[in-house]
């Protein structure tokens, strides 16, 4: 009977220990669950945000662009070897749909050129002013730009031989001097620039124009 006795004590601590083991290993993964969960709960609110943010971004610079419908040649010029460029440019352009609160001064482009290896690129940038496509009078800058509906503006390109702004003024080379370099000598049969229409606190719209021929109507696009 001592023996019995003996036997069942032992028995029943062996299945006490292992009781308490189990119940650790119990507790030690709630505690692990409980730590994965706050991470995944963290990480999924983190994730979530991000995505909104995304979202709202998107969604602003997809409303908030305009459309080039076309860019020609409005006036010409001379570059420093008396060759004829094209001087301005009559963008036209187009709201783009859902696009709300866009006003003229919102409205920027840059027209970026090569103008050679030691100057380097030149950019041409300056407020868009937005005109009523059928009057030419320039819109109020206090008048919303209406979504779908046809503007134009004026791009001026920049004088590139800055310090002998013509040929036979005395300076008809391009060198360190020329600061500030404009895109006006680039503007010639054959070369090729890039445009940016870009709206404040909205997206951008890059275009490559292609200068075909500087009679004056003709396209760029």
């Amino acid at each position: 009977m001592e023996g019995q006795a003996m036997e069942l004590y032992r028995e029943d601590r062996e299945a006490g220990s292992i009781g308490i083991g189990a119940m650790i290993v119990f507790i030690a993964l709630i505690l692990v669950a409980a730590v994965a969960s706050t991470i995944i709960i963290k990480t999924a609110e983190e994730l979530q945000q991000n995505a909104e943010q995304t979202s709202s971004d998107t969604r602003q610079q997809i409303s908030g662009k305009v459309s080039i419908v076309d860019v020609i040649a409005a006036t010409k010029g001379e570059d420093i070897t008396g060759t004829t460029n094209i001087a301005t440019m009559d963008v036209i352009f187009r709201i783009s749909s859902g696009s709300t609160g866009i006003f003229p001064p919102d409205l920027r482009y840059y027209v970026t050129c090569e103008i050679s290896a030691s100057l380097g690129m030149a950019v041409d940038s300056d407020a868009l002013t937005a005109k009523d496509i059928n009057t030419k009078g320039n819109i109020a800058d206090t008048t919303e730009l209406t979504a779908g509906t046809t503007y134009f503006g004026t791009i001026t390109l920049g004088a590139t031989d800055s310090d002998g702004s013509n040929a036979g003024a005395g300076d008809e080379t391009l060198d360190a001097d020329d600061t500030d370099p404009g895109c006006a000598a680039k503007a010639t049969t054959g070369s090729s620039l890039n445009m940016r229409i870009v709206v404040d606190g909205g997206g951008e719209t890059l275009t490559e124009l292609k200068v075909d021929s500087v009679t004056l109507g003709t396209s760029l696009m």
